[in-house]
């Protein structure tokens, strides 16, 4: 039994010099943003006044939906408030993380053939997986260090010792608990894309469980090992059995991915893939078309998993808007139109804050398709294309029309799902958004996805090992905007980054100068992009 594990100590140290440039990243951002909001808190929520006023918000089913159910005294603390804000969100960051570094190190390390290279030397067969197991678990439990002393220093009004660390360690098990799961679809699929799509789905699932039981029934929110973290309740009364309940989780996935790891071969997922056609298609001729053939499952996962989302945020319009179930007099006191103008006024509302939602979901396929132009290049599968009569300015748009179809089909079916599905729960269809909001929605938010592929597609042309920093790019303009109204941030910090360029559609019209010079701006990279890449040595391995 040790044979196998031999060498699992010098392999979690190689994979953590590895990830270094990735980890700090990581840890800057979580640590920042986390201990960084915490020393701000009190400045924003402070008073007893700011605290009542946004207990209620917090206690709406628009907020819980998107933050969580939590507990409060009957005077809340800013710790109280600063946990209900932000516990949630920065697990959902940290899951991120987890699951990206996970099935890197696993399924991303095998498809590059350094496992089979690793397991031909003196290497214990499960020691790989267990290295990346325990690099999961140093890089979550430093992460947590750095909360629990930041929260510690940052004097924010309500702050128990014993409230820190339960949000530290809370927050660094829910998270290992998922990177864990990444480890078990990269057993299960065959390739590291698959397996990062399943793991997301598999989140995506716990965060839509999560958010429909909080709406309906917070206690049914046990069900989902993401809805976990809320049951802490670090500042009301620190509860430990869902920490210990994750950290268990976490364990028995490692158990279940090791028993598959012994029991499948290397190179091959326990799933067993569908065999391929005897004789290529007739539509299979291009570079797009090959494209479409290889990336098509992904890209109709992800359309399909943005539709599901949405839908399951429609499905809650007709409790976040009824005003009337909430308090049937004041129909009474204002009238019936006043009040469904009300809760028009609040579906649009949150409506706007899922459109910035979507359109960042909606982007990263597109970034994917368009960075596997360069990935393709570096692993050398470019090399029989480019031994044919084909361009390089073909197979550079062949990747960029996918990538930007993909984005804008996939940012197109979420907001019709979402806006289709919201109107036909409401019990009153005058609180519906219209077909202009609709179409307000769309080109609101469209220029934003543009700008970020176009800069994509000039990394890919002149830097492509700069291309991370556009991934970064995007995580930082998505949380200023989406948090950026919450804690009260500048106005140039929430429109650091295209999302936050046009304004908040539909609750206002679209701003067409700035829509027309962001489309431009776009177009504009593009050109640079293809110029580049016409230019440039091609990297091939």
């Amino acid at each position: 039994m040790t044979s196998r594990f031999a060498r699992t100590g010098r392999l979690t140290g190689l994979a953590l010099r590895r990830d270094r440039l990735r980890i700090l990243i990581w840890v800057l951002i979580l640590a920042g943003l986390m201990v960084g909001v915490a020393f701000k808190f009190t400045d924003i929520f402070g008073t007893p006044h700011e605290i009542a006023a946004i207990k209620g918000t917090l206690k709406s089913p628009a907020m819980v939906a998107l933050l969580g159910a939590f507990k409060f005294t009957n005077n809340p603390s800013t710790a109280q408030i600063f946990s209900t804000e932000m516990v949630v969100f920065m697990a959902i960051t940290q899951i991120v993380m987890n699951i990206m570094l996970g099935v890197h190190a696993t399924r991303g390390e095998e498809d590059q053939g350094i496992t089979e290279l690793v397991r031909s030397r003196a290497v214990g067969q499960l020691a790989p997986l267990t290295a990346a197991a325990l690099e999961l678990v140093i890089i979550n439990s430093f992460i947590a260090i750095l909360y629990g002393v930041g929260l510690g220093f940052s004097n924010m009004h309500g702050i128990t010792t014993e409230g820190n660390w339960a949000v530290a360690i809370g927050l660094a098990a829910t998270s290992l608990g998922f990177g864990i799961l990444g480890l078990v679809t990269a057993q299960l699929a065959d390739h590291s894309a698959s397996a990062t799509g399943l793991a997301y789905g598999l989140f995506g699932l716990a965060y839509v469980v999560r958010m429909m039981t909080d709406v309906q029934n917070p206690d049914y929110t046990w069900w989902s090992p993401l809805g976990w973290v809320e049951k802490i309740s670090p500042y009301y009364h620190p509860n430990w059995l869902p920490i210990f309940l994750s950290l268990a989780t976490a364990l028995i996935l490692y158990l279940l991915a090791a028993t598959i790891n012994l029991h499948r071969d290397l190179n091959a997922g326990a799933l067993a893939t569908r065999p391929g056609r005897r004789t290529a298609s007739s539509f299979l001729r291009g570079p797009a078309s090959l494209l479409w053939r290889r990336e098509h499952n992904v890209i109709i996962g992800w359309i399909i998993g943005l539709a599901i989302l949405a839908m399951t945020y429609g499905s809650i319009y007709n409790s976040i808007g009824d005003m009337l179930k909430t308090n049937p007099t004041m129909q009474q006191v204002f009238g019936s139109n006043v009040i469904h103008e009300a809760n028009h006024a609040m579906l649009v509302s949150f409506t706007s804050t899922l459109v910035i939602l979507m359109a960042a979901l909606a982007t990263i396929p597109g970034m994917q398709l368009i960075y596997k132009l360069y990935s393709d290049e570096t692993n050398g599968w470019l090399e029989s294309l480019y031994a044919r009569p084909l361009s390089r300015t073909r197979l550079f748009f062949s990747y960029l029309c996918t990538g930007l179809l993909s984005s804008i089909v996939a940012f197109g079916v979420a907001v019709s799902s979402l806006i289709l599905v919201g109107n036909a729960t409401l019990s009153h269809p005058k609180d519906g958004l219209t077909r202009f909001e609709f179409w307000q929605a769309i080109w609101g938010q469209l220029p934003a996805i543009l700008v970020f592929l176009g800069i994509a597609t000039a990394l890919i042309g002149w830097w492509p090992r700069l291309r991370t920093l556009n991934w970064l790019y995007l995580g930082i303009g998505f949380i200023t905007i989406y948090m950026g109204g919450m804690l009260k941030l500048p106005k140039w910090l929430q429109r650091l980054a295209p999302l936050g360029w046009m304004n908040k559609v539909p609750s206002h019209n679209v701003e067409w100068s700035t829509f027309s010079w962001m489309i431009v701006l776009s177009i504009i990279f593009i050109f640079i992009g293809w110029w580049g890449y016409r230019q440039r040595d091609l990297h091939m391995s």
